[in-house]
């Protein structure tokens, strides 16, 4: 993605904007309009309007200030879905630290490895992974520990002495940083799955993140009025990207759930009449058990391939995407307006380019 400008005075998309300049104008121009709704599995459903997860952002962007965090200092993010794994992202990127989200399913080494690799000073987690984190976290100079496991009430863990509730780290909204608009500062880390080899950091500028939010709106052709499902982790591009800042470029609602749950899923997508998901053939599988609503109001999925035959009772159509951490958005995307050929991903998207190679680099015929 070209920068801002350039030594030719080219002026890129995102010149003059940011992450918290986008969220601010939302909020803004959709203060009462649900952003997030978040939706465990044991307790109702909690909305969070524009103006409020905006307002709840600044106040914890503020405290993690006071808490001594500074630009460009990183911070740990292990968190199942939750709502404060959403607060934690927009603060951190907005004082200008860099929110770094990692897998929850990692080993003892990896979380070693991520926490030494981008100098992590600080950790933001839950009771079932708090002890972990602390004992292969080192150098953190602080851990702060939800009070809820996605949703779940903890049973009795023994925290470590040092860790801090997180619902401590607020403090008052007005005292939110302020810093310059910089579209090509770092905004946040995810690792890749690291099937090749040990997982690689992907480093989004805020302009990377924009990207997402514009790009992926638009091959989902997502508006104001559509209301996102996301139960993929948050920690991936997919959820944060596709779902989420997709939702936030157009100013429409996202519900949050822990995890996937086929049992469930028909209940809380008809409760919030929800039109887009982000999904996979493991999930649509296990959905196959389950009887379809007539009522609900689905016009979309999205996953990795297109109108698979084996899914046609649900009588939705199914886009076939492809993306990876390192592109934010589709690299590949079927289409939402046209035919596509069932199992087939898609074509090439409008902003890439694809090259298919031989093992000895050599174009493919």
């Amino acid at each position: 993605m070209p920068h801002p400008t350039s030594p030719s005075g080219v002026v890129s998309p995102f010149a003059g904007m940011d992450v918290p300049w986008l969220l601010r104008m939302r909020a803004e121009t959709r203060r009462d309009h649900p952003f997030l709704i978040w939706a465990p599995f044991d307790a109702p459903a909690r909305p969070w309007s524009y103006g409020e997860f905006h307002d709840r952002v600044g106040a914890l962007a503020a405290g993690l200030t006071k808490r001594g965090v500074r630009p460009g200092e990183f911070i740990l993010i292990h968190l199942d879905n939750c709502i404060e794994s959403m607060l934690a992202w927009f603060a951190c990127v907005e004082l200008g630290a860099i929110a770094v989200t990692t897998n929850t399913r990692s080993a003892a080494a990896e979380l070693d490895y991520f926490a030494g690799h981008c100098g992590a000073v600080a950790a933001i987690t839950q009771p079932s992974y708090a002890a972990a984190v602390a004992a292969n976290c080192k150098d953190l100079r602080w851990i702060a520990v939800t009070s809820h496991n996605a949703g779940a009430e903890p049973a009795a863990i023994d925290l470590p002495a040092w860790a801090e509730r997180f619902e401590a780290l607020f403090a008052d909204s007005a005292d939110r940083p302020r810093r310059a608009t910089d579209p090509e500062a770092p905004c946040s880390v995810q690792y890749t799955s690291g099937t090749t080899s040990r997982p690689k950091a992907v480093l989004w500028t805020h302009a990377n993140a924009l990207w997402g939010g514009k790009v992926n709106a638009a091959h989902q052709d997502l508006h104001q009025a559509d209301v996102h499902m996301a139960y993929l982790p948050l920690f991936h591009t997919n959820a944060l990207a596709y779902s989420v800042l997709a939702t936030l470029w157009v100013g429409g609602s996202c519900v949050l759930q822990p995890r996937f749950s086929a049992r469930r899923f028909w209940d809380v997508a008809t409760l919030h009449h929800a039109t887009w998901l982000s999904t996979i053939g493991f999930c649509m599988k296990a959905l196959l058990e389950h009887p379809v609503p007539t009522k609900h109001a689905f016009r979309m999925w999205g996953t990795a391939f297109g109108d698979p035959p084996a899914f046609r009772s649900f009588g939705i159509p199914i886009i076939g995407w492809w993306g990876m951490t390192e592109t934010i958005s589709h690299g590949i995307i079927g289409e939402v307006d046209q035919p596509n050929t069932p199992m087939a991903i898609g074509r090439p998207a409008a902003e890439y380019r694809l090259c298919v190679t031989n093992d000895d680099g050599t174009p493919t015929r």
